[in-house]
Parts: structure tokens; C-alpha cells; sequence
């Protein structure tokens, strides 16, 4: 009775739906680790483009957070210890410029491939975690401090 009443579009599109099995999860058992999946294929001028701006946003990274640290070495006036958590969040930003932002952009133009192995994927992973940590953390004792 019910079947004569719905529309034969839609009772197949049900029959499909319960006739088809669920689908199941597989767990890879040994430890598989990607640092990059093929996310974008971009053009040679995309390419262009964004790694400039990639690559200056790194370099003006290093070099703001460098004259931080040279400018509070130096200058005496600005030896205090409240100007030494300010170096210590510049060192660790500078770390971050240094150690992850240049491999970040190079799997960014290449479409997301990693292409500098599996060893210094973890590494890089490592590094990562601990140099943004090390940010924020710094970050949380400076607003405690002020």
C-alpha cells in the first residue's frame, strides 16, 4: 500500500540506500606518516605570485624579529627584564621563520607533496609543534608579566 503511493524515483533511490553495504574503517597497523597530501595544481604565474609573497613574509619574519634581538642586545637603555621576554618571543618566532615557515611554502607550490623524506618529516612535525609552543607559551607569560 505504501509502495503504490511514493514516488518510483524515489523508492529506488531508498532501495539503493539500504541496499548497499556501510562502509567500513581500515587502521593501517603500521605507522604510515604523511606530511603532505596533492591538494592544488597551480599555473606558473600562481606559483610565481605565491611564493613571493610566501617567500617575503618569511624573510620580513626574520629580520623583524632579528632587529628585535639585536636592538635589545645593544641598546642598553633596553636591557630590562621585561624586554627579555619581548627577545625571548622574537627568538622563538625566529625559529618558527626559520625552521618551518620555508618547508611549509615549498609543499604549499608544489601542490602539498612533501618531497624532503620521511626521516625529516618527523623532525619537521617535531619542530613545528615545538617552536609554536614555544611562541605561545612565551606569549602567555608575557600577558601575565603585564
Amino acid at each position: 500500500m505504501i509502495e503504490g503511493s511514493l514516488n518510483p524515483g524515489f523508492l529506488q533511490v531508498l532501495q539503493d540506500a539500504t541496499s548497499s553495504p556501510m562502509p567500513t574503517a581500515t587502521f593501517s597497523t603500521d605507522n604510515d606518516t604523511q606530511c603532505g597530501e596533492k591538494i592544488l595544481s597551480y599555473g606558473h604565474f600562481e606559483k610565481l605570485f605565491i611564493g613571493a609573497i610566501l617567500s617575503l613574509i618569511t624573510l620580513l619574519t626574520i629580520s623583524g624579529n632579528s632587529l628585535v634581538v639585536i636592538s635589545v642586545c645593544f641598546v642598553k637603555k633596553l636591557r630590562q627584564p621585561s624586554n627579555y621576554l619581548i627577545v625571548s618571543l622574537a627568538l622563538a618566532d625566529l625559529s618558527v621563520a626559520v625552521a618551518v615557515m620555508p618547508f611549509v611554502s615549498v609543499t604549499d607550490l608544489i601542490g602539498g607533496e612533501w618531497i624532503f623524506g620521511r626521516f625529516f618529516c618527523n623532525i619537521f612535525i617535531a619542530m613545528d609543534v615545538m617552536c609554536c609552543t614555544a611562541s605561545i607559551m612565551t606569549l602567555c607569560v608575557i600577558s601575565i608579566d603585564r
